[in-house]
């Protein structure tokens, strides 16, 4: 009985109870309460390693491959000039937990990059690393095992260790274009409606819904 007592108060919390027997510090990405999910978005077992409640915005008709990473904040790693270690999270946790309100004007005066924003239509290849504070782009594909630490702008196709820009996908104009359609927003049935002109040419495809 105590067991699902204290599973049921870890997820009111915001906690995965299986992280937490574990004692790991991620969650997957279908667990976590703190991302947001547009529709059709799906994932084949990606995780998300966070130490705050930083937000993760994932946008519509993503596809992430397994074993994909979110790093969502820094874990208080980069607070200091003087040590990479994150001693205020770590000498005064029980403080912390006790009165959550002390801390408060400490972390404003100590920023540190937190949150991931991910675009519409995106393609995240499997064992990608994508650390916080970045924002990817609608129509993005990342290579696989890319570690992602800057932001990513629409339609490019990023690779490597850190991840750089291959190739820009379509034109400018193109990407402009194919961001003002939208075709992300339209309805399910409309998709469906015109599930053939996704194989037109990009050309013919922005000229007929432009």
């Amino acid at each position: 009985m105590f067991f699902w007592i204290r599973k049921i108060l870890w997820r009111i919390l915001g906690f995965d109870y299986q992280m937490m027997l574990n004692k790991t510090d991620y969650v997957l990405l279908k667990n976590d309460n703190f991302t947001q999910k547009g529709i059709r978005t799906y994932d084949n077992g990606a995780k998300v390693w966070r130490w705050t409640n930083a937000p993760l915005i994932i946008g519509k008709y993503c596809s992430i491959a397994y074993d994909v990473n979110f790093i969502v904040d820094e874990g208080y790693h980069s607070m200091s000039a003087i040590t990479n270690f994150p001693l205020y999270n770590n000498l005064f946790k029980e403080d912390i937990l006790k009165k959550p309100n002390l801390t408060n004007d400490f972390f404003k005066n100590h920023q540190q990059k937190e949150g991931i924003s991910i675009g519409n239509d995106v393609w995240i290849g499997m064992g990608v690393y994508i650390m916080p504070g970045v924002t990817v782009g609608n129509g993005v594909t990342i290579a696989a095992n890319s570690v992602v630490t800057n932001d990513v702008e629409d339609y490019c196709l990023i690779g490597g260790s850190p991840a750089k820009m291959i190739k820009k996908k379509h034109s400018d104009n193109q990407i402009e274009k194919l961001n003002k359609i939208a075709w992300w927003n339209w309805d399910e049935n409309e998709i469906k409606n015109k599930i053939n002109d996704f194989q037109l040419d990009i050309n013919q495809f922005i000229k007929k819904y432009y």
